[in-house]
């Protein structure tokens, strides 16, 4: 009889370390509108065989890969959302409207349930605009494994390059340290939580931006990929500005990953963006 007790104990601890594989999408799929004008928003309207056309080749590439969490920017809605989860298969999609003009969200497909805590109305001032706040939002997203670890997930889309603001890597920088506010926080109520950043971060490698990011202790998984192999957008040449950052403690408990982009015409048409995956064992 002992001889049995130990036995299964000692399967019941194998079973509770081994390490539980996940996979994490990031995808920018630009300008994914609905077919109403919103008023006071700066909105496109698609017609609805645009939007027939965008939501299937939105949702059949997500659905291909299946990860097991998604993060998407330039979102109008929550309705758009919904029928992405519907088609792509996802039970669980949050999003709250951010800060941006044109209406353009963060948001997140999920095969856990999580608690989404959005930080749109969160401070990021600069000089010259103590009221400034995120362009879009970045929220908080805490999730529980099947193996009882938690972690948080951050999805950001910081200011554009584009449109010739003189402020634009001002204001980049002021939401990054907004994101430093948030893990903060985080840190405050957590010995040692475990944390994966991902997003448009509108910056390019070792850029001011980034470089806060590395020097407050984040792991920066792309930077350990050569920029030839992992890029995510062309504009006039290859790079990545879209980015997966985790914290020590994270980066400790994750046994093996691997980071790669979908590319290629089909995807090039979708967006000026390529989905990001980062797949990897957490125990």
């Amino acid at each position: 009889m002992k001889i049995i007790i130990f036995f299964l104990i000692a399967l019941l601890t194998v079973e509770s370390t081994q390490a539980l594989e996940l996979k994490v999408l990031w995808w920018n799929v630009k300008n994914f509108f609905d077919t109403v004008d919103d008023r006071g928003k700066d909105d496109d309207v698609l017609t609805e065989n645009e939007y027939i056309s965008k939501l299937q080749s939105v949702s059949g590439v997500i659905k291909k890969i299946n990860a097991d969490f998604v993060g998407l920017g330039e979102i109008e809605n929550i309705f758009v959302l919904s029928n992405i989860a519907k088609s792509s298969g996802y039970p669980y999609y949050y999003l709250e409207e951010g800060n941006d003009p044109r209406g353009i969200d963060v948001a997140l497909l999920s095969k856990y349930p999580a608690v989404y805590t959005s930080n749109r109305d969160l401070p990021t001032p600069y000089d010259g605009n103590p009221n400034y706040k995120f362009s879009r939002d970045c929220p908080k997203v805490e999730i529980i494994l099947e193996n009882g670890v938690k972690f948080y997930l951050l999805l950001t889309h910081l200011k554009s390059k584009f449109g010739g603001d003189a402020n634009s890597e001002r204001k980049r920088i002021s939401q990054i340290y907004g994101i430093l506010d948030i893990l903060d926080g985080i840190y405050a109520e957590n010995n040692e939580p475990y944390v994966l950043i991902m997003g448009d971060f509108n910056s390019e490698r070792y850029s001011e931006p980034m470089n806060i990011l590395e020097k407050s202790g984040l792991k920066n998984i792309n930077y350990l990929y050569n920029e030839k192999n992992i890029w995510t957008t062309n504009f006039g040449k290859k790079k990545d500005i879209d980015y997966f950052l985790v914290n020590e403690a994270f980066f400790k408990k994750i046994t093996k990953y691997k980071l790669k982009t979908f590319g290629g015409k089909y995807i090039d048409k979708i967006s000026d963006h390529r989905p990001l995956l980062l797949e990897f064992s957490v125990k």
